[in-house]
């Protein structure tokens, strides 16, 4: 796919993939997504969607190549405390 011209892989599911072992194997690809929504969003602590966005930026982001979202649309079963984290933490960087 890179050979025919993919400059982005939308999503990356960090519940099927390892979004830092993709990001290794394939650096000159947009990674957007990372963040879990499966896993990440709906169940973990507003500390841990910190902890995680931290991670994705420093694991993932090497120059400027990460859209950071949610790999798919919010479900209503994420609270708003971590919707919250997930901004806050996203636009410290």
């Amino acid at each position: 796919l890179i050979e025919a011209g993919v400059t982005i892989l939308n999503p990356i599911q960090p519940e099927c993939m390892d979004p830092a072992v993709v990001r290794q194997k394939y650096p000159a690809l947009v990674l957007h997504g990372t963040i879990g929504t499966q896993s990440t969003m709906p169940w973990a602590t507003p500390d841990e969607v910190r902890r995680v966005v931290r991670s994705r930026i420093q694991t993932c982001g090497a120059a400027g190549r990460l859209i950071l979202g949610p790999t798919h649309v919010l479900e209503p079963e994420v609270p708003i405390a971590n919707f919250e984290a997930y901004v806050e933490a996203a636009r410290a960087g």
